[in-house]
């Protein structure tokens, strides 16, 4: 069954084509994951997703319903939450703080229950802390919850971005490159959290990535974009020996 779905979807800057008449859909329970040389066109793609950028044609379905029009602040709330490339935390925060910002994206009681702490706002409170607690054990993040953030090793920072994203309880969930700035060690892990993802909380995964080992160990689909363009989609080894996809990485 289709979750989410672009249609012909189209963003121009000036008179550059950042993403060009680009369709795909991505089903419940898969990974898919948009590759692409440097210029392709991804994060414009994922920035039209999000709903940070206007789409300047097509539209975008999330469960049937369009969201091409949706504001940015609204998206959590409808079930998608996102990492970015570069980590974009609150450094000066511990790690069970910035996953709790995370889950209270979903709302939750009045400004005056809140204040006042009624029985409602504790009851609300108790859930979100519950949800972040999972998302904790889940990444294995127990040892660092009560850190500092900006203290944390880099490869923990990713792990946290990520569980930020979690904690919001999304159904879709967009990776912006979660290997970047990782060694080898720290993207095994990686792999093991995005399968888990999937596999414990059945949250779907559209992913960009540079790693083409991490993009074969995960996928299931792989969409290759080159100047915004869709030049291929379909099976992680079918894209990776498809002669279009290796010219645009490796030249003609």
């Amino acid at each position: 069954m289709t979750l989410f779905e672009a249609r012909n979807i189209d963003r121009q800057f000036g008179g550059i084509h950042a993403v060009r008449d680009v369709s795909f859909s991505v089903d419940t329970g898969e990974i898919f994951t948009i590759i692409g040389p440097n210029g392709a066109g991804k994060t414009t793609l994922f920035n039209l997703v999000s709903r940070i950028y206007d789409l300047g044609g097509g539209s975008l379905v999330f469960d049937g319903q369009d969201i091409s029009r949706v504001p940015p602040h609204r998206v959590v709330g409808l079930g998608i939450a996102r990492t970015f490339q570069n980590i974009e935390l609150f450094e000066n925060s511990t790690v069970l703080s910035n996953l709790l910002v995370g889950r209270h994206s979903r709302g939750g009681p009045r400004l005056w229950q809140e204040l006042l702490f009624t029985p409602a706002a504790r009851r609300s409170e108790i859930a979100h802390r519950d949800r972040v607690e999972d998302v904790i054990d889940l990444l294995d993040l127990q040892e660092h919850r009560d850190a500092r953030v900006g203290g944390l090793p880099y490869g923990i920072r990713k792990v946290v971005e990520l569980g930020r994203a979690l904690a919001a309880g999304p159904r879709l969930i967009l990776l912006d490159e979660p290997s970047s700035g990782l060694n080898a060690d720290e993207t095994e892990d990686m792999s093991y959290w995005i399968r888990d993802i999937r596999r414990e909380l059945g949250v779907t995964v559209l992913m960009i990535e540079h790693d083409m080992a991490l993009v074969g160990m995960v996928s299931d689909r792989v969409l290759a974009l080159d100047h915004g363009e869709v030049l291929a989609i379909g099976r992680p080894e079918e894209i990776m020996s498809d002669a279009h996809v290796i010219e645009a990485y490796l030249g003609g």
